[in-house]
């Protein structure tokens, strides 16, 4: 059990503390929760219920729990460590789980959503990626764009047998299914591609080596039948009589002890079949969807990853993501920075995707320090830093220690530290887990440890809905395939390393930078949602009046995903204020 799971006994209650019905309530629900997707809900709704009771201090938040309450909360998180990983009911996931060959979910505009690993070797493509159509041949074409067509606007063609190549040789490699999927709650279609057929890989002709000791020239021999099922063809590719293959079988029968070369077939086909099931799914490391990641290591041996977007020797700025969105921006970012001539460096923050993070260092002040190490490294001074949502947090501490940093900051998206009073119109599972995140860390990564688990059994978009439940636009952003494509690979970028940087993100959000925001010197633009349900103008106007250098500029029709609904105007007046500041 990791140390930010475990309670601190030195903030405990002593044994006189009573626990309350609402207490043994939390407890049901948390172990229920293990299994039952109502019961998260529930939960949270729970945790609202105590904490709106308590409202205490956040020293003194865990002296209102019994020890009893407490070795419960270390029990469920216990059980959480031994339990098996849960079966896929995210239709992506299980459709892709469904085969042992190479698997690919796509968007209708060929941005990949999900694929295995066998599929990244065979389709040269990975999770963010587009997927080229080059690796299908010519003759499958017409089937394969009747389906995407299908896929914008049902047509007759919902599904097509494709032949995929190989990439090296552009040889017919497999044959592939490529069908429609619609997810229960999204608006249009996925298209999936999957193999019909198994693949003999080098780690099957050595198993078959290890567990039969077939030699070298009977293991190529039951890897040409296997592909041919024919003994005369495999005598002909390899320049021998079929009576020496034959021979050749008989052994390979002796040794396998297969009764028949249809039992041998099957033997053949479960070894392959295991061997692919092993390699499948997505990758543990997180692989940039651009292909430009490079890692910038530290004096100090901290390991920044990085990428970028835009023209590749365009004027330099920064831009640090938020929580779960804005890994990939929309296609027609790329094109506006291109053509600006602006480079957008963006570093992957502490904990997110390959970056790691300071396990002894505050939150606040790891991010801040994973910035300034970055800059220096980049050779970095005076340029524009842009943050979305909390990514301005840094940004703002960094600037305060440092006034020479930047020359403008940008702030994309709300942020609590722009505006506090927003905090008490949030929705309650928004709110709730943000509380928990200031007073008890500890029992928010239980209940984020229960979330990624339901996570990993009913897919991404089982937390999207929960997360953008009360604003309409964002969940058009996630129900909208080509969208909630980018979405998906954001909430991948944050949990590849575990639960432990959503935690400390949510702490980030209480971080004491008001005062760096009194102080600053630079200017600051800070676009906000209109439609998130916190806007309030005469609140930002507060924050015009407290520094006169920031000007609040409300983002019409846009909600918390405001960098995918309003792209164009957004990169716009980054743009704007970029190549300003060049000039």
């Amino acid at each position: 059990m990791s140390d930010e799971t475990r309670s601190n006994p030195d903030t405990r209650s002593d044994d006189t503390t009573p626990t309350t019905e609402l207490d043994l309530d939390i407890i049901s629900d948390t172990f229920r929760a293990f299994v039952d997707q109502t019961a998260v809900d529930s939960l949270i709704e729970r945790w609202n219920q105590k904490l709106n009771a308590l409202d205490t201090e956040p020293s003194l938040f865990e002296r209102h729990f019994s020890n009893a309450f407490f070795k419960q909360m270390d029990l469920a998180a216990e059980t959480l460590d031994r339990l098996d990983t849960p079966v896929f009911e995210d239709p992506l996931e299980r459709v892709v789980a469904e085969v042992a060959g190479p698997a690919v979910v796509i968007s209708p505009d060929l941005r990949v959503s999900l694929i295995n690993a066998e599929g990244e070797r065979s389709f040269g493509s990975s999770q963010g990626t587009f997927l080229s159509l080059d690796c299908f041949s010519p003759d499958s074409r017409a089937d394969l764009d009747a389906v995407l067509r299908s896929a914008k606007k049902p047509g007759n063609l919902g599904q097509a047998i494709v032949q995929v190549l190989d990439r090296a040789t552009g040889e017919p490699a497999f044959r592939a299914e490529a069908f429609l999927l619609k997810a229960s709650n999204k608006d249009g279609f996925y298209i999936v591609i999957r193999s019909l057929e198994l693949s003999w890989s080098p780690e099957v002709s050595a198993t078959l080596s290890q567990a039969f000791d077939l030699t070298d020239a009977e293991i190529e021999v039951a890897r040409q039948f296997f592909d041919n099922c024919d003994l005369a063809e495999v005598a002909t590719q390899r320049g021998v009589s079929v009576h020496t293959v034959r021979t050749q079988m008989k052994t390979i029968l002796s040794k396998t002890g297969a009764t028949s070369q249809a039992e041998l077939i099957r033997l053949f086909s479960m070894v392959t079949s295991r061997q692919m099931l092993r390699n499948r799914g997505l990758l543990s490391k997180w692989q940039d969807p651009l292909g430009r990641e490079k890692i910038l290591v530290t004096d100090t041996g901290r390991e920044i990853a990085w990428t970028w977007m835009g023209a590749r020797d365009g004027i330099p700025a920064v831009f640090l993501r938020g929580m779960a969105m804005g890994y990939l921006l929309p296609e027609s970012a790329e094109k506006m920075l291109k053509q600006a001539g602006i480079k957008l460096l963006i570093p992957s923050r502490p904990g997110y995707g390959n970056s790691s993070l300071h396990p002894d260092l505050p939150v606040l002040e790891d991010n801040r320090l994973m910035l300034q190490e970055f800059l220096d490294g980049m050779g970095l001074k005076g340029c524009v830093g842009i943050g979305l949502s909390d990514g301005i947090i840094p940004l703002l501490a960094q600037q305060d220690k440092d006034p020479t940093t930047f020359r403008a900051l940008i702030s994309v998206g709300f942020n609590g530290c722009l505006n506090r009073a927003a905090f008490r119109k949030l929705p309650v599972p928004q709110a709730t887990l943000l509380r928990l995140a200031k007073t008890a860390p500890r029992l928010l990564d239980l209940i984020a440890r229960i979330g990624q688990r339901m996570v990993a059994r009913y897919g991404v978009d089982w937390y999207l809905d929960r997360a953008h439940a009360s604003t309409p636009l964002d969940l058009q952003i996630c129900r909208n395939p080509s969208t909630a494509t980018l979405v998906r690979d954001a909430c991948s970028h944050l949990i590849v390393q575990g639960t432990r940087t959503f935690v400390r993100d949510m702490q980030m959000f209480h971080a004491p930078v008001d005062g760096a925001i009194d102080r600053l010197t630079i200017p600051m633009l800070s676009m906000v949602p209109t439609k998130d349900g916190l806007f309030d103008l005469e609140e930002y106007q507060q924050l015009e009046r407290r520094n006169s250098r920031v000007t609040v500029l409300p983002v019409p029709e846009s909600a918390d995903l405001l960098i995918y609904q309003q792209t164009e105007f957004i990169i716009g007046q980054i743009i704007e204020i970029i190549g300003a500041k060049a000039n």
